[in-house]
């Protein structure tokens, strides 16, 4: 962290709260971002600054990365303890899971498997699954590696919404980062779960021997 930033962790003075709800509320965009900056670094101190959630939620709809992954910190951070409030931030997820740019689409669906509230969960199983079949490679493999996440949180609906034959498609997908973050994932699950879930056939083994002549070390 730059010494320019150290001044978003200054000591905290008593009208801080409405201090910043006005500060979220401001008409400017960099004040917002200031805004959002100083919460965040009053929570990473361990400050209570649930009450600031709508405020927060509402600097969400921008098409500024960096703001928007501030926002969605804080969303990861609070959503436990504020379920009915997280649920609010949903349509921005799946309007971002929809974004022109892959690395908003690809932040969406990270966030979407960092947020382990159930309610919400079902919520995630649309982009998801649109994810999981991008153009773009990026948001491929951040998709893969969601699905393992949720299955984390529920297994029964990652195998009813056909989630993990998505996976097994991404085997033969023509991007190696794609095809070892689908195997990653399915060995993920395959150690949280009885049953067979990834089997080595002969079939995928050339796949995978495919994808590897085109990987890195």
């Amino acid at each position: 962290m730059s010494g320019h930033d150290s001044k978003y962790f200054s000591t905290t003075k008593k009208g801080e709260i409405p201090e910043l709800k006005e500060e979220l509320n401001s008409q400017y965009k960099d004040k917002r971002k200031d805004a959002v900056k100083k919460v965040i670094a009053a929570m990473t101190v361990g400050k209570d600054v649930s009450s600031l959630f709508t405020d927060v939620v509402n600097c969400m709809q921008t098409e500024n990365l960096e703001l928007k992954k501030l926002v969605y910190l804080y969303l990861i951070n609070y959503a436990k303890s504020q379920p009915d409030l997280a649920i609010l931030a949903v349509n921005t997820f799946v309007k971002d899971s929809q974004d022109p740019n892959p690395l908003i689409r690809a932040l969406a669906v990270r966030t979407m498997g960092c947020i382990r509230v159930d309610k919400i969960t079902e919520y995630l199983c649309d982009p998801l699954q649109r994810c999981l079949k991008d153009d773009d490679p990026y948001v491929r493999k951040t998709a893969a590696i969601c699905v393992a996440k949720l299955y984390d949180i529920n297994a029964e609906l990652v195998e009813d919404r056909g989630f993990l034959e998505a996976l097994k498609d991404l085997i033969s997908d023509n991007n190696p980062m794609v095809v070892a973050n689908a195997v990653a994932a399915l060995a993920e699950i395959q150690d949280n779960s009885s049953g067979p879930i990834f089997e080595i056939t002969s079939h995928t083994l050339s796949k995978l021997l495919t994808a590897l002549n085109e990987c890195t070390e």
